[in-house]
């Protein structure tokens, strides 16, 4: 999402015609084209992207909801959908890696590939496919009609920022004609009011003492390093938890209840707890669509670390296009694997699980988590 004055305008004017509309498929239609013109303002490329992608999901789910041996059309439709994303937002990455490679290995070849344009919300609307494909090959959902997903793939208030939201969750409320409630409309001034404060308020001014330190961080000063990062660990969360604010409560004016993004994760004992209240849809479509089916904790203690570290290297990749992305999922993954490995010595000792079990251990192990996790934004700023 975007906030800006065309936001709120084309919000309130939305708003205004879709209660105004009587038949609920003609709202639907409505919501579409509106979402599909908000995202054209500031991105012609993402309005084009989301009519071809969802044109192609939706031809590939009805392949699999119309063939017995469907497991050919999912992969086939994963392959596309992880393509473009490659294409539009890692070949840039890719191709700077090979040149890289062959300054030191004379059999790698140069390559030189103009700018390719990154649509708005590509990674958003890739996985938000992903998740609808899958879950129709799973036989979670049927495959629905086409502009309740059109309306799923563009919705403009949470098209940028999340959070992922499910067709499962999201096609029901659309297909209900509903009457416009106030408590609605008193529920987004409570969330936009939170949204503004953390965003304008607190994430601004945080960024407006520390962005002259960002700027020089090679200070040797460890103590003005910590603090910075504390800094930018606060910022980037109000920045984030805020958009998440606004998002929901602009879609509630519309009467969708879209599922809650952060639930104060910097409170948290463990990177574990952290990981369940921090970006939870995009955590919850992590483990949901590759956790589990590269098998989870199901096949042994090593193998699941493997996964959990894949998982969140692949977590790292998706907030950016950068090795330094990459570290910092490798740094929760590793953290992860590490607090696992410390849950399973604890079972097995009765000492542990007396000290794991007061106050003070979970006051420190927050304190702990928090200051693990600030240092992992380090690759954020580096």
């Amino acid at each position: 999402m975007i906030i800006s004055i065309n936001f709120f305008g084309i919000l309130f004017f939305a708003v205004l015609v879709y209660w105004l509309i009587p038949i609920q498929r003609y709202r639907v239609l409505f919501l579409s084209f509106i979402s599909l013109f908000f995202v054209g303002i500031y991105d012609i490329n993402a309005t084009i992207l989301i009519i071809s992608l969802s044109i192609f999901s939706y031809s590939i789910s009805s392949l699999i909801q119309a063939n017995k041996n469907n497991y050919f059309f999912h992969k086939l439709g994963i392959i596309g959908l992880i393509a473009i994303l490659v294409i539009f937002k890692y070949l840039g990455l890719l191709t700077e890696t090979i040149n890289h490679l062959s300054e030191f290995v004379s059999f790698f070849p140069q390559i030189r590939i103009k700018h390719i344009l990154l649509p708005l919300g590509i990674s958003y609307i890739i996985f938000k496919h992903v998740s609808y494909i899958t879950d129709v090959y799973w036989k979670v959902i049927k495959k629905g009609d086409f502009l309740d997903f059109l309306c799923y793939s563009s919705l403009f208030t949470i098209f940028v920022a999340g959070p992922i939201e499910r067709f499962e969750s999201f096609s029901p409320q659309i297909l209900k004609l509903q009457r416009f409630e106030n408590s609605n409309l008193a529920f987004f001034f409570r969330r936009l009011i939170y949204g503004l404060f953390k965003k304008l308020v607190i994430a601004n001014w945080i960024g407006y003492f520390i962005s002259p330190y960002l700027q020089n961080y090679n200070t040797e000063n460890i103590l003005v390093k910590m603090l910075v990062l504390c800094g930018f660990s606060m910022q980037i969360y109000t920045d984030f938890s805020g958009y998440s604010d606004i998002a929901i409560g602009s879609s509630r004016l519309f009467g969708l209840r879209i599922k809650e993004n952060f639930n104060w994760p910097y409170i948290q004992s463990n990177i574990s707890e952290f990981w369940r209240h921090w970006h939870i849809s995009l955590y919850k479509w992590f483990r949901d669509y590759l956790y589990i089916p590269l098998g989870g904790s199901r096949k042994g203690s090593k193998r699941t670390m493997l996964n959990v570290i894949i998982v969140f290297m692949l977590c790292g990749l998706w907030h950016g296009a950068s090795w330094n992305f990459l570290f910092w999922g490798l740094w929760h993954g590793v953290g992860i694997s590490i607090y696992q490995v410390w849950q399973n010595l604890k079972k097995n000792n009765d000492k542990l699980q007396k000290i794991t079990c007061g106050s003070v251990y979970k006051c420190f192990s927050t304190l702990i988590t928090f200051l693990f996790v600030t240092i992992g934004w380090w690759w954020w700023i580096k």
